[in-house]
């Protein structure tokens, strides 16, 4: 992007929603986050014993959980699915948007991937060591193809510029 005005109203608009975006995820009570209340209780022990809780390696195991509960058994109501798909697919498309119009770099399909894998994977892990949210791979692999939504309508729409 040329106009650097635009560029930095983006990149001010990009900060803004990383905070918000890492307060959501970490610290809002309303979506079950209790990241500033375990601040005191963080240990090896309670981390490991949260991921056996509620962390997730195995691909796509939480998402065919969603999936099944929803469309299958109704043990999981439209909200829930709607939260952990969707919103987990959506959350990132701005950053997919943003990053490749504001940093050069970021235009090249790889980097960018690498830049929000990255990114995400450190959310993931902080939710972890926060004792707060579910780490799951399948949050990494639905939050990255949100990121790339965003990177394929910027394309779209953009051009190679």
């Amino acid at each position: 992007m040329k106009n650097k005005a635009l560029r930095r109203l983006l990149l001010a608009a990009g900060i803004i929603y990383f905070l918000l975006v890492v307060y959501w995820v970490l610290f809002d009570g309303g979506f079950g986050r209790s990241g500033f209340e375990n601040l005191g209780n963080i240990s090896f022990s309670a981390v490991k014993e949260h991921f056996c809780k509620t962390g997730n390696i195995v691909p796509f195991k939480t998402i065919k959980l969603f999936f099944k509960g929803f469309f299958i058994t109704g043990s999981v109501s439209l909200k829930a699915f709607a939260i952990n798909i969707f919103g987990n697919i959506f959350v990132f498309t701005p950053f997919g948007i943003i990053l490749p119009l504001v940093f050069k770099k970021q235009k090249k399909l790889y980097v960018f991937l690498l830049t929000m894998a990255v990114f995400i994977f450190c959310i993931e892990v902080s939710q972890l060591v926060l004792l707060t949210g579910s780490p799951d791979i399948d949050d990494l692999l639905l939050n990255l193809l949100g990121g790339a939504l965003g990177y394929w309508c910027v394309k779209m729409f953009m051009g190679k510029q």
